[in-house]
């Protein structure tokens, strides 16, 4: 939020300055990372789009992430599912998200949907996004095509 966040925002616009809207989108883990940096910091963000999103589901998290995280505990404190329970008030309202699969990742789609229906946090759920849980561009456009309604809808 300190280094990144201003660093693209002065390579993308030119100067560290914040636009009237800033949107995420994320695939798989960078999902992850926009579900949570929309529900941390939802005043800066407006609305996010990800596709075949991880760790919605309750399964264990993957080694790869707790040792990259330097423990469980660490890795718990960016838990989504946790951040978006924690932050639901402020989400509720207009619809800031898209949620996009399914790839090899249904379970997350379907918990996090499920999530956020009990929460009433105001989505959009999606499946015309490729099959396949690969980076190349079959899911951008889908993904940006919703992220684009989100944000006329909120106009």
């Amino acid at each position: 939020m300190h280094v990144v966040v201003p660093t693209v925002l002065a390579l993308l616009c030119g100067q560290p300055r914040l636009p009237m809207h800033l949107h995420l989108l994320g695939f798989s883990k960078g999902g992850f990372a926009a579900l949570n940096l929309l529900s941390r910091h939802p005043r800066l963000f407006t609305a996010a789009s990800v596709w075949d999103t991880s760790l919605l589901s309750d399964r264990p998290p993957h080694p790869q992430l707790v040792e990259a995280a330097g423990s469980t505990e660490q890795l718990d404190e960016y838990d989504v599912r946790h951040n978006l329970r924690c932050h639901a008030a402020a989400l509720r309202g207009t619809h800031r998200i898209a949620l996009g699969a399914i790839g090899t990742l249904a379970a997350d789609w379907t918990a996090g949907h499920q999530l956020l229906d009990a929460l009433h946090i105001p989505h959009h759920a999606y499946q015309d996004a490729p099959a396949q849980h690969r980076w190349d561009t079959a899911w951008i456009t889908p993904a940006m095509r919703h992220l684009l309604a989100l944000e006329a809808s909120l106009h």
